[in-house]
């Protein structure tokens, strides 16, 4: 079945590249027609910027491969599932830093009035966590520059990984770039800074943070890219426990697949021959830094001392992590309570080769440390939502219910006054609306709740529903002039019959989830927003 998939915004060339070779098997056929579809929404809407962008970086910029950053650039590294993901929360809770956010990320070949639609747009198809750990996740959460390297650029592992597993001898080489051709590692450093560059372009004074686990091979790529201005993080964890998360997020992403997933002995191994080759080249790589650009800190540590590890790393990096992002780290915490880790099924783990016992002992070796440090207390109340809140909250989307629905009409009535041949019914406007509804009650109510979800999904729906007899009389007026049943009867016809359309259902769907996915939502907000 279709999914919302990890490219599902690549542009259409790129998929086609992807493709190119590759016989999809038919069982997987309705799948890859889901992704066409929304590829192909992903090229069109993002297509103009691209192209100027494009040529704007060809023409105008010298070199096309670096990106001179002074307020500095911090890259987390470290293999998938060791933390770096909630170090870059972490660090993403301060509003002094920017960072890529996944709606950008997904649409790497796009920028601003394209990632504003995106932004809009995936509200509904995102899940509030990940599959595979349930962390916190959605469109304005922290991404992975990964997914622009392999959604716009073509210079990434993701396809071997998640897509074409059976394919990944072509697409290994860029775990560490060394098998790379010059051209490819030229496309590599020039989409990367192209990214870098818009991400930053809004706030250029602000110190750019990157997160992508292969990274940790690509120091002197990075360096290449960013000069004396980028420092690196990583972060490590028992390697034992890294492995067996590997195979089970492998596990959980599964329907992002285009053929049959890998035997678990066979993906375990493959898992430890990479993790054990990237982490082997960070420490070799990490020597032609000079001192203060790389911290090492450990996933169990941080875990333990978030706030004084984080102060103890970002000193030897030579930056300062401010009371206010102290402050904001706490809030964070506080808002996301303790962490529930999902229920995990009894999945196949694999069985490890002869070789496991004697790389996991070299990763340990290769693993980092860092003084505990002094533990830096800031009490910050969290903030439930509570049942008076609740009241104003709902009241709210009433209110907004009805402003929203009178607006409605009244763009359609002055668009008929203009175009009086153009009937609109402007059924997408429904999902803004539930946008709208959702976001307006939540702010309100001070934090989500799944009553305040299912009345903001409703009242979507009753807006919808309650203007569709006035826009009917605007653009139809049936029964003009006869009594006041045909006028009801055929006038009410006619506004059932623009409510049982397709496209109308599916954007009354698309609003009602929207709405819901907003005021419905519990968790912590995304760092830094």
């Amino acid at each position: 079945m279709p999914v919302a998939h990890l490219l599902a915004l690549a542009p259409f060339d790129v998929w086609l590249r992807m493709l190119y070779g590759h016989r999809v098997r038919p069982r997987y056929w309705f799948r890859l027609l889901g992704i066409g579809f929304t590829s192909l929404i992903g090229t069109i809407w993002s297509l103009p910027e691209r192209v100027i962008f494009g040529l704007c970086w060809s023409v105008f910029k010298k070199d096309q491969e670096r990106l001179d950053h002074p307020p500095g650039v911090l890259v987390i590294v470290g293999y998938y599932r060791s933390g770096t993901t909630h170090a870059h929360n972490l660090i993403a809770c301060d509003p002094d830093i920017v960072t890529p956010r996944w709606y950008q990320a997904l649409l790497g070949q796009g920028l601003w009035m394209s990632w504003a639609v995106t932004r809009f747009l995936l509200v509904p198809f995102l899940g509030s966590s990940r599959p595979q750990d349930g962390v916190g996740f959605g469109p304005l959460w922290p991404g992975e520059d990964d997914f622009s390297l392999a959604g716009w650029g073509h210079c990434s592992t993701l396809p071997g990984r998640l897509i074409f597993p059976s394919r990944w001898d072509q697409w290994r080489k860029w775990n560490t770039l060394e098998e790379c051709t010059e051209a490819d590692r030229k496309r590599w450093r020039k989409t990367l800074a192209g990214f870098a560059w818009k991400i930053t372009r809004r706030q250029p004074d602000r110190m750019l943070v990157l997160k992508t686990p292969s990274h940790g091979a690509h120091i002197t790529e990075l360096v290449k890219v960013f000069g004396n201005h980028v420092r690196f993080l990583h972060v490590s964890r028992d390697p034992t426990k890294v492995i067996e998360s590997n195979i089970r997020m492998h596990d959980a992403l599964s329907s992002h697949l285009l053929e049959d997933p890998l035997d678990a002995t066979t993906l375990r191994a493959r898992i430890v021959e990479e993790y054990l080759e990237i982490e082997h080249a960070t420490i070799a790589q990490a020597q032609s830094l000079d001192e203060g650009r790389i911290a090492f800190i450990t996933h169990e540590n941080l875990i333990a001392d978030p706030i004084g590890q984080l102060s103890t790393s970002f000193d030897s990096l030579g930056l300062d992590l401010s009371d206010e992002h102290r402050i904001s780290i706490t809030r964070y915490l506080n808002d996301l309570g303790t962490y529930q880790r999902p229920a995990h099924t009894g999945i196949d783990l694999g069985t490890p080769s002869e070789s496991e016992p004697a790389s996991i002992q070299q990763l340990q070796l290769l693993r980092q440390t860092q003084s505990q440090a002094e533990t830096v207390s800031l009490t910050v109340p969290s903030h439930p939502i509570h049942l008076a809140r609740t009241g104003s909250g709902l009241l709210v989307a009433v209110v907004s219910a009805v402003a929203w629905g009178l607006l409605w009409i009244g763009l359609i009535w002055l668009i008929k006054q203009s175009f009086p041949d153009y009937r609109p019914r402007l059924d997408q406007l429904v999902w803004i609306g539930g946008s709208v509804i959702g976001l307006l009650s939540i702010r309100a109510a001070g934090g989500g709740s799944k009553p305040l979800g299912i009345a903001a999904a409703l009242l979507t729906l009753l807006v919808f529903v309650s203007i569709s007899f006035p826009i009917t009389v605007i653009n139809w007026h049936f029964a003009q002039g006869e009594s006041v049943s045909n006028f009801l009867y055929h006038n009410g016809k006619g506004a059932l019959h623009g409510l049982s359309a397709p496209s109308s259902i599916i954007y009354a769907v698309l609003g009602m989830l929207t709405a819901w996915r907003h005021a419905s939502e519990t968790g912590p907000r995304a760092p830094g927003i």
